[in-house]
């Protein structure tokens, strides 16, 4: 019982915590079942075996409790068995405070309250702000400033003003509250504030009229805010799921483009990618299991049913599927091909109802429905519709000045060992890494911005490390400007065929 108690104490104290419940099992493993709280601060009730397979929930939890969505994991233990564990991040107690008690305040009364949300309305009119109208609510009878002054607002409230001439009067007020939510009932003179927020006028387009049509857009709107959701039909989910072949650090920063627009991206790549900026690369994910890069976390999913599951955590999840053979299966909306391997490994027209390719190897309306020019210069990013992207030449672009000095080779076939970490600064002549014993050196001066994984095969004149000759001014924990340049002209492509051309 110690565990509820304590898990009472953090409710009791505004404590975020997760439930952690293992659901299944298989193979040998320490618990088939047991139960565990976090918190936020990270300690610990109960247990669900303890060890690794315990610190790795754990984290799990805390991610969960960061996010604020249930999820369900699966911890493999010592290669050995498997469990599946729920992770319950209990909801707080959810509230709508209501400043009219008109029709509109009526419409929104009756349909929180069927939601299951308590309730406040504030208006100072006697005869509209009754028990009888209102016998669930706590009603404030006061002036609207005074009584929203008095309301309670935490977190979890919503805000709404049905009263239109009183707006700009509360909204300083409610600006200063810890609302997540402030729906106004706009007439012809709106109230402008650049807080997100702000929803002036209130509510979803749905051509409502009525009070009742008024309540369930606004409803609406504040469900998807308060779950964090876009509002967008389920059917267009499957529309926008976008599987991105490749994840190297152009293919990160193409899928990073994506996913902070809302689209739902899975990323694909073979069983031993060879990756050298691995710090903005999801395929890193391969070797570490989960990385975050600008914000957003990737992680490895061992089949589609883990796929899709960790979709569902607001992380973009990545499997391990060099031929593309998960597309049919899961039927995306999108298929992109940036792997950058200066040939067609087998994306073509067709394998989704939108195709797009990036960089030579492709021709549009054959392989892709859309190419993205990948060399650097003027024409870098643009859209091809016709015809192919320009040839590589093997010659990398420049970088302050610096071209193929810039990018380090094998001197022989072997195993690969890093001498230095991605992110140090390197001067001319120094030992980057090693091929079996044999040192591999770097012919310029700069920072470290690429390295190849330690343990991994090369032949010979294979990349290994690549040097950025401006050092100390650039990043190596973000994505490149070309990149990020590639990401938004596959966004635009995609946009395109969605909401213009509507595939």
């Amino acid at each position: 019982m110690s565990l509820f108690k304590e898990c009472s104490y953090w409710e009791e104290n505004n404590i975020p915590f997760a439930l952690v419940t293992i659901i299944s099992s298989s193979g040998t493993v320490s618990r088939k079942e047991g139960r565990m709280a976090v918190s936020k601060d990270g300690k610990c009730f109960g247990t669900i075996g303890g060890g690794a397979q315990e610190a790795e929930a754990k984290a799990f939890a805390l991610r969960a409790i960061e996010s604020g969505k249930n999820r369900i994991e699966r911890i493999k233990v010592r290669d050995k068995g498997e469990i599946s564990i729920m992770i319950d991040v209990p909801v707080k107690d959810r509230s709508v405070v209501i400043l009219g008690a008109g029709h509109v305040g009526k419409a929104l009364y009756d349909l929180f309250y069927s939601l299951k949300w308590h309730v406040t309305v504030i208006d100072p009119r006697e005869e509209l702000n009754t028990e009888e109208s209102y016998p669930f609510a706590l009603r404030i009878m006061d002036e609207y400033k005074l009584g929203l002054e008095k309301a309670i607002i935490s977190d979890n409230t919503a805000l709404i003003s049905t009263v239109p001439e009183i707006n700009e009067d509360i909204l300083p007020i409610a600006l200063n509250s810890r609302t997540f939510y402030i729906g106004l009932l706009s007439s012809r003179k709106r109230v402008w504030s650049n807080d997100e927020r702000v929803y002036s006028p209130m509510g979803i387009d749905l051509g409502e009229e009525t009070p009742e049509e008024i309540a369930l857009s606004t409803a609406s709107e504040i469900l998807a805010r308060f779950n964090n959701r876009s509002l967008l039909p389920h059917s267009e989910w499957r529309r926008r799921l976008v599987v991105v072949r490749g994840a190297g650090d152009l293919a990160t920063g193409t899928i990073i483009r994506l996913h902070n627009a809302g689209y739902n991206c899975i990323a694909l790549e073979i069983p031993n990618p060879t990756v050298i900026r691995r710090t903005v690369s999801f395929a890193d994910v391969v070797y570490e299991g989960s990385k975050t890069v600008e914000g957003v976390e990737c992680r490895l999913a061992k089949d589609i049913n883990e796929a899709l599951d960790i979709l569902k955590t607001g992380s973009v999840p990545l499997l391990i599927d060099p031929k593309g053979e998960t597309i049919e299966k899961l039927k995306p909306g999108v298929v992109v091909d940036a792997i950058i391997a200066k040939k067609n490994l087998g994306t073509r027209v067709g394998i989704a109802p939108f195709v797009v390719a990036l960089g030579p190897g492709f021709t549009a309306g054959v392989d892709a429905d859309v190419v993205i020019e990948t060399m650097r210069g003027h024409k870098l990013g643009r859209l091809i519709y016709e015809g192919r992207a320009m040839e590589n030449t093997g010659t990398p672009g420049l970088i302050g000045g610096k071209g193929k000095e810039r990018v380090i080779h094998s001197s022989k076939a072997g195993f690969f060992k890093g001498n230095k970490e991605i992110g140090d600064i390197v001067e001319e002549g120094d030992v980057v890494a090693y091929v079996d014993d044999e040192p591999q050196y770097t012919t310029i001066s700069g920072r470290l911005r690429g390295l190849l994984h330690d343990g991994l095969y090369v032949p010979e004149h294979f990349k290994i490390a690549d040097v950025d000759p401006r050092g100390e001014e650039t990043d190596h924990t973000t994505v490149s400007d070309k990149a990020r340049a590639l990401g938004g002209a596959v966004l635009e492509a995609i946009d395109n065929a969605l909401y213009c051309k509507r595939y």
